[in-house]
């Protein structure tokens, strides 16, 4: 059965080096050698992305692939919620905290070849503020930091030092955090995280224990740092690196309410959100999609295992 793949054309056009854009060829090569029949569909608007998910789906794909970045991935993915239709990921962009957080090769021939395997999980996404995200929504200074990172997989540079001015302007107000057991958790703390799997922003590690299928987001607060530690610990945890802090408090729930004294930015993923009060729950076990050999027990195998 020849299987559509969503191709954005655009994705990593601006990276040059080993990390540079593929083209229609180098992926229609890739998924050919791995024994794929591909219909390889190039879009460069979310409109043109969405009709051709849709007519995908309307057709009886069973199988789609998203080629393309994190956005790429999220947008196929969303629209194959509660479908029973396999997501495949060809990644192409800059981060990859999706692939990443699935265990999948960066390499667009081994990535192929995962998909060629057909090994599957049914994974968690999240809803903040009636908002779908795969990885993390947030409040607080980090929301204004990944507010600024967000064009590094477009590939601005620069946008780290963006993220640090962005950081020195916050000014932090007291949250109240809602669990779904009952428990309130108060404080001044710079950030807080509702994770459904490790990574956001510039891959950065702020949830290394979340799993992807245990039907609950790994709630982080990040408490008692100064906003140069902060930025210090956030900078450590970039690109997939983790970093222990005991400063960090880890709760685990299947919602979460987060209240501020005073409006806080909020995000979900790349979604800006505007600001608080947020409210998160998990929707469980929403998504069926190919993973790689390093995935196992809802995350993938790290190298280093401090959490």
């Amino acid at each position: 059965m020849t299987v559509p793949v969503i191709w954005n054309a655009s994705a990593g056009q601006k990276v040059r080096g080993p990390l540079s854009a593929a083209t229609d060829d180098d992926l229609r090569r890739a998924l050919a050698d791995a024994g794929l029949e591909v219909d390889i569909v190039a879009t460069r608007s979310e409109e043109e992305a969405n009709s051709a998910i849709e007519q995908a789906i309307a057709a009886g794909a069973e199988l789609i692939i998203a080629a393309g970045g994190d956005g790429t991935i999220g947008r196929v993915a969303e629209q194959l919620l509660g479908t029973g239709v396999t997501l495949g990921i060809m990644p192409l962009g800059s981060v990859m905290n999706i692939p990443r957080m699935l265990g999948l090769p960066r390499d667009i021939g081994a990535a192929a070849q995962a998909i060629a395997s057909g090994r599957t999980a049914t994974i968690d996404v999240g809803m903040a503020n009636g908002t779908i995200f795969f990885e993390t929504a947030s409040v607080g200074l980090n929301a204004a930091v990944f507010a600024a990172t967000q064009h590094f997989e477009d590939g601005d540079w620069g946008s780290p030092f963006k993220a640090i001015a962005a950081a020195f302007r916050y000014q932090p107000a007291r949250m109240a955090i809602a669990l779904d057991n009952g428990e309130q958790v108060t404080s001044r703390a710079l950030m807080v995280t509702a994770s459904n799997g490790a990574y956001t922003g510039v891959g950065m590690t702020v949830a290394p224990g979340a799993r992807l299928d245990d039907g609950r987001f790994d709630v982080r607060v990040f408490r008692n740092f100064s906003k140069l530690e902060l930025l210090r610990h956030l900078t450590t945890i970039m690109f997939g690196r983790r970093t222990y802090s005991p400063k960090v408090s880890t709760y685990r729930s299947a919602t979460v309410r987060i209240d501020a004294h005073r409006p806080l930015p909020s995000r979900a993923d790349s979604h800006d959100l505007g600001t608080t009060p947020l409210e998160c729950r998990v929707r469980p076990a929403s998504l069926k999609t190919i993973v790689g050999p390093d995935y196992a027990d809802g995350s993938a195998v790290q190298v280093d295992a401090r959490s």
